[in-house]
């Protein structure tokens, strides 16, 4: 069912607002109603209204409705005067219809396909004008991230006239020994021999036992009846129309039904666990050798029978400093470096905010050898 509401209009020349669908002339200024836009007071356009929110809808009377033609005004192509159906000349200008060839709706697409360019037109235009002022404080911006970065990065802290008070260096060198060892397991690996064996719990395994009824509540959708909704149609000659639409309503509805679910029990699985013996390398001792001075060399391993070298070998060197400011520091560096420090040396040494290794410099701040805190 549909129902007729009643549609206003604003005047293109005046101004003057809110004038009722079925008056042709402004009331201000006597003007045709020319290039104008229906709308409905209190109803948005393309709204969708449930049947408890029609309270502001304009209906027409019967009355009212007779002052309304079925179909859509035209357009007078002299005057441009808007013009009821059922009139054969243009109440403005006198001009027929059929020297007119557009209604309602068509001057309406038109409207609607210029506002749609301008518009587009407008948004490209306005990025490209903000495009320069942007691209601008992009780049001042940017300049001013790179020298933050580049001024933190490369700020560093020297200590200087550090005095060197001592050397080390130690070397290690990892022993392995050959030897028999007695493991256990579910099976016993090349090369060893068995002790003992014995029947052990290795796992379960889950059969199937039986079944049981279960009662499980499941949800569904039912119908529970229809609810009404109305749209709203311009039909170019003032008013609009109603028309009434029907939609289901669902409700969840609970129920019980009785499912069967399969019950499992535990079944023990036994297996045979070996007591073995085995003959392995692995690791015994560690030869260290270590000193105060540049005469390095690498532990004697003194292998006894059945011993092996193993790996990896390791190696130190380090020097400490100190001044009556920072106190007493320790650091490792690579051993050609290493060998180039003494006892009663004074060092250089710069650390960077990054938290990168620091190194030592001379005395032209160059970078002389990478260090590592001891």
């Amino acid at each position: 069912m549909s129902r007729m509401v009643m549609g206003y209009w604003d005047c293109p020349v005046c101004g003057n607002k809110g004038i009722a669908g079925n008056v042709m002339n402004c009331p201000a200024c006597g003007r045709a109603r020319g290039d104008v836009k229906f709308y409905m007071k209190g109803v948005a356009e393309n709204a969708v209204l449930e049947a408890d929110q029609t309270g502001n809808v304009e209906y027409l009377s019967e009355e009212q409705a007779k002052d309304f033609d079925a179909e859509a005004d035209w357009y007078c192509s002299f005057c441009n005067s808007l013009n009821k159906n059922r009139a054969a000349f243009c109440s403005n200008c006198g001009a027929t219809r059929e020297q007119s060839e557009s209604n309602y709706f068509d001057q309406l697409k038109k409207r609607q396909e210029q506002e749609a360019a301008e518009a587009a037109a407008q948004n490209a235009s306005a990025p490209r004008a903000k495009a320069g002022r942007n691209r601008i404080w992009l780049w001042l911006v940017l300049i001013a991230l790179v020298v933050g970065v580049f001024t933190y990065t490369n700020g560093n802290t020297t200590k200087g006239d550090l005095l060197v008070t001592d050397i080390s260096w130690s070397r290690e060198i990892p022993v392995e020994d050959y030897r028999e060892y007695q493991e256990e397991g579910w099976a016993i690996p090349q090369g060893g021999a068995q002790i003992s064996k014995s029947t052990k719990l290795h796992h379960y395994d889950q059969v199937l036992d039986h079944y049981e009824d279960v009662e499980v509540q499941r949800s569904r959708q039912v119908l529970d009846g229809y609810e009404t909704y109305y749209t709203y149609t311009d039909r170019g000659n003032g008013s609009f129309e109603q028309v009434e639409h029907s939609r289901p309503v669902y409700k969840t509805e609970y129920y019980t039904e009785t499912e069967s679910r399969p019950v499992y029990r535990s079944v023990p699985r036994y297996a045979t666990w070996y007591v073995y013996s085995i003959w392995r390398w692995k690791y015994a001792r560690t030869a260290t050798a270590s000193g105060t001075d540049h005469e390095t060399a690498w532990p004697d391993t003194a292998l006894q029978e059945n011993e092996r070298e193993s790996t990896p070998r390791t190696e130190e060197y380090s020097f400490t400093v100190e001044s009556e400011k920072d106190g007493r520091s320790t650091w490792t560096l690579a051993e050609a470096d290493w060998r180039n420090i003494n006892p009663g040396d004074k060092l250089n040494i710069t650390t960077k905010r990054t938290g990168a290794d620091p190194w030592i410099t001379d005395s032209d701040g160059n970078q002389v050898a990478q260090i590592r805190r001891k």
